[in-house]
Formats: structure tokens, C-alpha cells, sequence
């Protein structure tokens, strides 16, 4: 498959070859969030919401706790691509995308100022373009 028109020299959404997506990020777009923002690039919108920190939901998880606990549930609408085949709530994908956005919130957020805390963080993809992955990819350089 041609990326690339050779004789455009545009790509199929009409980028050159050297052109960036366009990225486009807004914030407070959840009114009932602590935090939320809606980003873009190129034709992928990424919606996520931060609740907390607030009282750890869970008795088993609160003894001892000396730091916030930062949990992250990463999804993809199943909207979201032109496929649509209903993928299983917890694949490997999803898992290990949820992992690198919550070391990397982790380690950016001062959970020792909140013992005895959590803070819960979601992220869906609303619409996927192959700009999916360059956005988490931002995430692990945050």
C-alpha cells in the first residue's frame, strides 16, 4: 500500500511525507472531573478525566498507605476505528498503554503529600487514526 502519492507527493489525508499531524489539545471539556482535556492529532481524539484525590475507595488498599494510589483505566471506543469488532475488555493493548500512563503520572504527581488517597485516571479513544500511538508515546516522554 502507497502512503504516498508518487504523483502528488501527498500522503492519502494530505500531508506531505515530512508533515506533522496537527495537535490540538483543550481542557475541562468533563464538567464533573477534578481534571479533564480532550486532545487531537491529526484525525485521533483522545478524551481523559482525573477524579481525586479523594478517600481510597478500597479498606484493603488503604492500611499503610504512606502515598496516593494512582489507578488508570485506558480504553478505546468501540466506535472508535473503522473495524468493528468488539474487542475484550482488558487486552494486552489496553493493559500495557494504562501501565505507561500510570508510572508516568506517578511519577509527576506528589503522592507522598497525599497519604491515605487515590487518584483515578481515564483515558478513551473516541476516534482512531494512526495518531493513537504517537499521543501515548507522548505520555512516556512527559
Amino acid at each position: 500500500m502507497e502512503y504516498v502519492n508518487p504523483l502528488t507527493g501527498f500522503r492519502v489525508d494530505g500531508r506531505r511525507p515530512n508533515e506533522m499531524r496537527q495537535l490540538k489539545g483543550e481542557v475541562g471539556v468533563v464538567s464533573r472531573a477534578d481534571g479533564s482535556a480532550l486532545f487531537e492529532m491529526g484525525n485521533t481524539r483522545v478524551i481523559a478525566a482525573v477524579y481525586g484525590p479523594r478517600e481510597i475507595q478500597n479498606r484493603s488498599q488503604q492500611q499503610n498507605r504512606k502515598e496516593a494510589l494512582v489507578r488508570c483505566e485506558y480504553r478505546m471506543a468501540e466506535f472508535s476505528t473503522g473495524d468493528r469488532r468488539r474487542k475484550p475488555k482488558g487486552d494486552r493493548r489496553s493493559t500495557e498503554i494504562s501501565l505507561v500512563i500510570r508510572q508516568t503520572m506517578e511519577a509527576s504527581i506528589l503522592t507522598h503529600l497525599m497519604p491515605h488517597s487515590q487518584i483515578d485516571i481515564f483515558v478513551q479513544v473516541l476516534q482512531a487514526d494512526g495518531g493513537k500511538c504517537t499521543i501515548f508515546e507522548y505520555f512516556r516522554f512527559l
